[in-house]
């Protein structure tokens, strides 16, 4: 490689972690880090990966590896620990690492999440929601950290929008827990409706908010067979989905949803089907298997390494947010100045074949609401 203007990339993923889903999830980014490589890469790139064994320390010891190789950048790690540790390790000498976390309190200070951070995938369905005349907004979901995470960010969107989150209930556990808080939202009052009604509102595609419902749409962040399990408890506790809107967070993007009838007509946020259909095929073309559902983000990865790397400002904190965004397996995205990611998002409705666009994905980040 000789003369060649080389880039080098350090790839930090848990390959000898004690959790075999952390490395069979390693394997899936490095082999969609390599397909990317592979498609748009040049000879002047190299890949390097290194092994965090899923630990901070392990991430520190080969961010410090990496950057002793002469990496210009990090992509990776995986968790939100790692991630704060590369960060520190790589922060003296300018080097921007490109994590895959979600853990919000990891970016910051040239650490940027290339993830799907549940904030985004609420602000995007409610201000959907909102449009469509929702301004009184329930929450029935998990306890935990990222049921609190949609929680909040669905009682900050709803009141950016002139809404509230009118009511909230949790649940620890399984379907016992789930079915008494299902009653205890129903005892805010439900709005019937008999069936000649129903047959009316089940033919029509104009849903709008109902004014006498005492919640007019419900956040339900769980997704397969959780999902499943808590869907079907509403409408048993007489909360009408042809009246009261179902919406989802990113675990609703599974095939197992489109197998619950209470779920039909339900609303969710999601990523450019059609960016993410073209990628899953070139992974099962090269790979024989279908990609995991975060496989895309080591993919678009090595494309921002590449655009970076052919742009006048190099790795800079001005290049990687650069405000005109980046198009990548999931669609559009761009960092903000504080290393969380901002992404263009589809809203889709559930339907018994499949999930229809019903508000499609932004090409660009100078549309309204971005």
């Amino acid at each position: 490689m000789d003369g060649r203007d080389i880039t080098r990339a350090a790839l930090l993923l848990p390959f000898s972690s004690d959790n075999a889903g952390a490395r069979a999830e390693a394997i899936n980014l490095l082999n969609a880090a390599q397909l990317a490589l592979f498609e748009h890469g040049n000879a002047g790139l190299i890949l390097i990966p290194k092994d965090t064994g899923g630990t901070a320390a392990g991430a520190r010891q080969a961010t410090e590896a990496a950057i002793r190789d002469g990496a210009d950048i990090i992509l990776g790690p995986l968790f939100g620990a790692a991630a704060r540790a590369a960060g520190d390790a790589a922060r003296p000498y300018d080097v921007p690492v490109v994590a895959f976390s979600t853990d919000a309190n990891a970016a910051g200070n040239g650490v940027y999440l290339l993830s799907f951070p549940p904030e985004l995938e609420v602000a995007r369905v409610a201000e959907f929601a909102s449009r469509r005349g929702v301004s009184r907004f329930a929450y029935l979901g998990p306890t935990g950290r990222y049921g609190r995470s949609v929680s909040e960010a669905l009682s900050n969107n709803a009141r950016m929008t002139g809404g509230s989150l009118v009511a909230e209930e949790s649940y620890t556990g399984g379907v016992e827990a789930m079915t008494s808080a299902a009653a205890r939202l129903a005892r805010l009052g439900v709005e019937s409706v008999d069936a000649m009604d129903a047959f009316e509102l089940q033919e029509r595609n104009d849903w709008t908010a109902s004014e006498g419902s005492p919640f007019q749409a419900v956040i339900l962040p769980e997704g397969g067979v959780r999902l499943r399990m808590l869907a079907p408890l509403l409408p048993y506790h007489d909360v009408d989905p042809l009246i009261v809107k179902f919406l989802g967070t990113g675990l609703w993007n599974d095939p197992e949803t489109v197998r619950e009838p209470a779920l039909r007509g339900g609303w969710f946020a999601g990523p450019d089907q059609e960016a993410r259909d073209q990628f899953s095929q070139a992974f099962v073309t090269a790979y024989g298997d279908e990609p995991s559902r975060i496989a895309s983000h080591a993919y678009d990865a090595v494309l921002l390494t590449l655009h970076l790397a052919s742009g006048r400002d190099g790795f800079s904190q001005r290049a990687v947010e650069s405000p005109d965004g980046y198009l990548g397996a999931d669609g559009l995205f761009r960092f903000a100045s504080d290393g969380r990611i901002q992404r263009g998002l589809a809203i889709y409705e559930v339907h018994p074949s499949g999930f229809r666009t019903i508000d499609p994905a932004p090409r660009s980040f100078d549309l309204e609401g971005l």
